[in-house]
């Protein structure tokens, strides 16, 4: 049961980022001006992929050993930390005034964890002291 719910949990995190990358754009586009609003739904775009990549990264890897799984470990997460800056890199350059709505874009993934988190907590029936 713990893994059903864990599991369901992990697929809506990526779609509930995308949903409030889009509302929030939305918003931000209507409010004050749309290109600051697809910064913030292309943020939440890539949150939401990085946070796939990582999870089937966490799925392949996880059955090996601890020898053969730290180095892929920290290949892959380093090169994800590099393509994110590099994509940081590139809005900069590219729209410096509105590097925050695409951050604010990327970080809509917190958000989405912790209503994940808060959804768990309330379906739980039992709590143990």
């Amino acid at each position: 049961m713990v893994n059903d719910l864990l599991e369901s949990s992990l697929r809506r995190v990526p779609w509930e980022t995308i949903c409030l990358g889009f509302i929030s754009g939305l918003g931000t586009a209507i409010f004050l001006e749309p290109v600051s609003g697809g910064l913030v739904l292309a943020g939440s775009l890539l949150a939401a992929m990085s946070f796939l990549a990582l999870k089937s990264f966490i799925n392949k890897y996880l059955q090996y050993g601890r020898q053969r799984l730290l180095p892929r470990a920290i290949l892959v997460y380093l090169l994800r930390v590099i393509l994110i800056c590099l994509i940081f890199l590139i809005i900069i350059f590219f729209f410096r005034s509105k590097v925050l709505a695409f951050a604010t874009g990327f970080s809509l993934l917190i958000i989405s964890v912790l209503i994940e988190a808060l959804r768990n907590l309330a379906s739980g029936r039992q709590w143990k002291v």
